[in-house]
């Protein structure tokens, strides 16, 4: 760790080995530091949902995490008959991943280190100071103390996180008085459905089978949560709880390891204080209701790599990089309010409680009320609204959406095979234009962004985008219109990627500009 990286990521955790893999996939030099002498087995989320899948199949690596997880599509709802179904929704992975963070951190570091990544275990951050030139870290190990200087600091630290300490940046909020429990645990009968869950009158208990006999266990049980934190939770305790809630214990038997928890509800006051930026639980906490913590982390750092790289790159105006506080902080703070009213929901005992918790158990067997829970838990509705500036004119419906996945056929292709899906087009991390115009008219447009733009002529298989779309690289759509609007495409060509480069030439071919093959 003796060089100067251009960005040094403290926390090597999911949202830290995410933006790490990003920003060296971008050119920059990125090193990561954990304090923690090793990777925890021990892991703390258990599942990836559809969009987080959605955003990894952006940079070609949702494979490796489905070949080591469980697909699920049916979310069981509690009262042994009826399921969320996330068959219904409209993307390349309608299911829930069961996988245990252990192997999602396996995977991403690998990704990361792939693309030359430096990861130092054993590394701790005591002191940190900035100023208009970068950033001077203080890291210390075993050995002694070290100063690396950098041109960012990245806390992904999480919830009780250095960075934002040392920064001085307030993480406001507060914690609750109830505590759950969570396990990993052996059966001897296994459930069926292997993901198993039922509420009653004592509580809730849940059950996720990781593939290798073991099944990770989480108990709400109201008899007990008013017993203090650092309880030792027992064996005895366990099955005592799955007893009154599921009238069985399954043979719970061998815990690999058992904690009682008491969450938290905090976001911090600001994402970026000058050169210093937050991402994942070090700028929001909350309780994991919905399993939303590990997909929020994952998120922030695909909307701040890029952003991040290309300011350091000089590929984009100064504000781009505020947007990331400007759009991702909004999204913490509806996820905490929504987390506070399920765990409010859940743990309530009151007559009136254990009504509304029956009648939307109900209400979840309605197709278009399933339809909107999935959609909404699967992060397939988040919608980024329209920046200041960003857009001329009118707002189109699409912008601040997620591009959907479709096949791609190239411009002027007859029926028959496509030339791959829009989603391989996304593997370079430009932002990307597609133009579906029968002229090409809006490719022309783009003019001096060779370098930031990969321009794509052909034609998606879906009957609800617009004749032409510009894409940023984390696959929300920055500009929607038409072959007459091109005035209206190059203003935000200019608001995300800076100014046209006289002599630049025409944007970069992607696949389907020439008729040719999508990248792998």
């Amino acid at each position: 760790m003796s060089t100067s990286p251009s960005v040094l990521v403290v926390g090597a955790g999911p949202t830290g080995l995410t933006l790490a893999a990003e920003l060296c996939a971008a050119g920059l030099t990125c090193h990561v530091i954990d304090k923690r002498p090793a990777a925890s087995d021990r892991s703390r989320a258990f599942g990836l949902l559809p969009r987080t899948l959605e955003l990894l199949d952006l940079r070609g690596r949702a494979e490796p995490f489905v070949e080591r997880g469980l697909p699920w599509a049916h979310a069981a709802l509690g009262d042994g008959k009826g399921w969320l179904d996330y068959g219904r929704a409209d993307t390349p992975f309608p299911y829930m991943l069961v996988i245990p963070q252990h192997r999602t951190e396996e995977q991403l570091r690998r990704w990361a280190v792939e693309r030359g990544a430096r990861i130092g275990r054993g590394v701790e951050l005591t002191g940190l100071r900035q100023d208009a030139g970068g950033v001077s870290a203080d890291l210390t190990t075993a050995e002694g103390t070290t100063v690396v200087h950098t041109d960012f600091v990245v806390g992904c630290d999480g919830a009780h996180s250095t960075v934002r300490r040392l920064a001085g940046i307030r993480f406001e909020g507060s914690a609750y008085e109830s505590s759950l429990i969570v396990a990993d645990v052996r059966l001897a009968v296994e459930p069926d459905p292997v993901v198993y869950a039922r509420m009653g009158r004592r509580g809730m208990v849940v059950l996720f089978p990781f593939g290798d006999g073991t099944f990770r266990l989480i108990v709400l049980d109201r008899e007990r949560m008013a017993v203090p934190v650092d309880t030792p939770v027992t064996v005895a305790e366990l099955r005592d709880s799955c007893r009154s809630v599921l009238g069985t214990d399954f043979g719970l038997h061998d815990p690999l390891w058992m904690s009682r928890f008491r969450s938290e509800q905090r976001l911090s006051e600001r994402y970026r204080l000058g050169r210093v930026l937050l991402a994942g639980d070090a700028a929001h906490t909350h309780i994991p209701s919905g399993g939303q913590g590990l997909q929020t982390g994952v998120q922030d750092a695909l909307n701040l790599g890029w952003k991040l790289a290309a300011h350091l790159r000089g590929r984009c105006p100064a504000h781009v990089l505020d947007t990331y506080q400007r759009e991702r902080r909004p999204i913490a703070r509806a996820t905490l309010r929504t987390t506070d009213l399920l765990y409010r929901f859940e743990v309530s005992r009151s007559p009136a409680a254990r009504v509304v918790r029956s009648l939307s158990t109900r209400l979840m067997g309605l197709p278009l009320v399933q339809s909107a829970v999935v959609d909404q838990l699967s992060g397939l509705t988040l919608r980024y609204p329209p920046l200041p500036g960003a857009v001329d004119g009118p707002v189109h419906r699409l912008v601040g959406r997620r591009l959907p996945d479709a096949a791609l056929r190239p411009a002027g292709a007859g029926p028959g095979p496509g030339a791959g899906r829009l989603y391989e087009l996304f593997r370079e991390g430009t932002f990307v234009l597609l133009d579906q115009s029968a002229g090409g008219v809006c490719a022309g447009a783009a003019q001096g962004w060779a370098d930031r733009v990969t321009v794509v002529r052909g034609r998606a298989e879906r009957t609800d985008l617009a004749e032409a779309l510009l894409v940023r690289p984390d696959g929300y759509i920055a500009w929607a219109g038409h072959g007459g609007g091109t005035g209206q495409l190059r203003h935000s060509l200019r608001y995300w990627c800076g100014p046209a480069r006289p002599g630049g030439g025409g944007a970069r071919a992607g696949a389907g500009a020439r008729g040719g093959t999508a990248p792998a």
